[in-house]
């Protein structure tokens, strides 16, 4: 995460991008105690952070489920919003076909409403990001 978070300085934003980071995993993470400062980095440099757990099966396993304790915390808040925990079918139809729909699980929380004379209230596609 601390390479991501260089990728995000600011030295290198676009003003009217969003900036949006998935961590997919299929298993724990194994060095939380880097995710702290990573997080901060991330925070700072204003970066939406999701997570997304694969599963193999329907059922969680307790592999799934400790993927889940660490992804999760590293999320952006509110991280129930921010995380699924999904089977690997799963991710097409529940995450990337309604990221860029402000109705969408995700979407919502990544289009914006344009603040533009006489386009007040429009959402932005995601290609204007």
């Amino acid at each position: 995460l601390e390479m991501v978070g260089d990728m995000f300085d600011r030295s290198h934003k676009v003003s009217s991008r969003k900036r949006i980071l998935i961590i997919i995993t299929d298993g724990k993470i194994y060095d939380p105690d880097v995710l702290g400062p990573a997080r901060a980095v991330l925070d700072q440099e204003q970066v939406q952070t999701f997570g997304i757990v694969l599963r193999r099966q329907s059922g969680h396993t307790k592999a799934d489920t400790d993927a889940e304790a660490t992804l999760k915390p590293i999320t952006s808040d509110p991280h129930d919003d921010h995380f699924k925990n999904l089977q690997i079918d799963e991710v097409a139809s529940q995450v990337f076909a309604d990221i860029c729909d402000p109705n969408g699980a995700w979407g919502h929380l990544i289009v914006t409403q344009t603040n533009q004379p006489g386009q007040s209230g429009l959402h932005r596609p995601c290609d204007h990001y």
